[in-house]
Formats: C-alpha cells, structure tokens, sequence
C-alpha cells in the first residue's frame, strides 16, 4: 500500500523509535524487563512481512509475539497520532543537545553522550563542523568511514530544515 508509506512511518522508522527507547532506558539506568521489553518490539516490527501502519489500518491483530499491551498501545498511538508519548517524555527529560544529536541516522544515546561529554557539540551545525574537522574520528570506537556518514546525516538534516 504505497499511499500509506508516505502518510505513516515506515517499519524501519518505528523500530528506530523503539530502539532509541530502549537505549534511553538503557542509559538512564531503566528497568532491564522494559529495555528489553521495547527491543523486542523493535525486532518484531522489523521482522514484519506487511507494514504495521498496513495492519493497523485493516483492523488486524498486530503480530508481535511477546509484546505487552502497553507498547502494543503505544504503537496504535503512533500510527494514528504519529507522536509516541513515552518517546517524547524521555527525549525532554535528556535536553536539547541530546535530542538534537539523537535526530541524526546512526547517533543513538551512547554516542550522543560521547559526543556531547567529549567534544562539547550541542548542535547540528557544531556536530558538522567537528566531523569536517576529523575531530570525530579522534574519539575512542570512531573512525573515518562513521565520522563521514554522521557528517553527511547530518548535513542532510540542517539542509532539510533551511
């Protein structure tokens, strides 16, 4: 259903959302069961033959095996509404730099954190410039190849909202 890829997020979109929670749970210290809980759902929504906006729409009984009512809930909420309440919560409670650097492909948490503590990036433009600069590729786990894809991440999100 081509017409709902383009109103509703894609799998790959919603199980990021998902990760992302997990790995903000994970980093505030969250309970293990739920980190693992919205991990699991993640898995499930990629593993899907159909779209979950697909089977929302038909009305079909979600087929994720293993995951609870609440997230079930939660996933109908961003379908319908596109906003993920608990997701908006958390990203809040981390800040503007955090959030910011989290909305960039390939920056989860952890890597936020890194960025922020060691290279004291707090924008988008900061995030670009340091990359450009190679003093990414300087920090521990970085290299050259995942310092230009956060680069280019990035660039296409500062040209996007120009």
């Amino acid at each position: 259903m081509n017409e709902l890829d383009d109103l509703f997020p894609t799998n790959q979109e919603i199980a990021r959302i998902l990760f992302q929670i997990a790995s903000i749970l994970d980093l505030i210290e969250g309970n293990e069961y739920r980190v693992r809980a919205y991990r699991r759902a993640a898995l499930g929504v990629l593993l899907m033959r159909r779209s979950l906006a697909e089977c929302i729409a038909d009305g079909d009984e979600l087929p994720l095996p293993g995951v609870g009512e609440r997230i079930r809930k939660r996933l109908y909420d961003l379908i319908n509404t596109g906003h993920m309440g608990v997701h908006e919560a958390l990203l809040d409670e981390l800040g503007a730099p955090l959030t910011v650097l989290l909305s960039v492909e390939g920056i989860g948490p952890k890597t936020a954190v890194t960025l922020i503590r060691e290279l004291q990036i707090e924008s988008l433009a900061e995030l670009v410039a340091a990359a450009r600069s190679g003093r990414i590729r300087e920090l521990r786990g970085f290299g050259p190849k995942r310092e230009e894809n956060i680069a280019r991440h990035a660039e296409e999100l500062l040209a996007s909202a120009a």
